[in-house]
């Protein structure tokens, strides 16, 4: 499950381009009441925030031009990786918003499924010239729910 929404922020800071909030529905759910939630740029967590006490809601503020992972785990449950690419090919000084929810999925749900497809992220996330806005490539996210056999 990933759904997103992306809007304009009226504040424009100069080196960052994105701010970027997710719920994760089940986080404090189930026997571990907490979720590790850590932002990742060159494989090195720069920020990490532990949900508990009910708290779902995690908020980062992303600079322009560079490469991001979001990963999000739980004891006994898939962790999650969410790629967000901040590269904006036109002079910008806008501040974008882009808000997501997912539920943490247990690791018995993927036992028939190939192991191997847990290493990819669930979602990418990336600026649409166009459409001027972050958006998710849908048809990845599609794509590889069929391949874990989660529809």
């Amino acid at each position: 499950c990933f759904k997103a929404n992306s809007t304009l922020i009226n504040e424009p800071d100069s080196t960052n381009c994105l701010e970027i909030d997710g719920i994760i529905l089940n986080a404090t759910e189930g026997a571990y009441k907490t979720c590790l939630v850590e932002l990742l740029s060159s494989n090195t967590v720069v920020q990490s925030v532990i949900l508990k006490d009910g708290k779902k809601k995690v908020k980062f503020l992303l600079k322009k031009n560079a490469m991001y992972t979001i990963r999000i785990s739980k004891k006994e449950h898939i962790t999650k990786l969410v790629c967000i690419d901040t590269r904006i090919k036109k002079p910008n000084y806008d501040l974008y918003s882009f808000s997501f929810e997912t539920r943490m999925l247990p690791e018995t749900v993927i036992e028939k499924a190939d192991r191997d497809y847990l290493d990819f992220p669930v979602a990418l996330i990336y600026y649409d010239s166009r459409k001027d806005c972050f958006t998710y490539d849908k048809e990845y996210s599609t794509k590889l729910k069929k391949e874990l056999a989660l529809n």
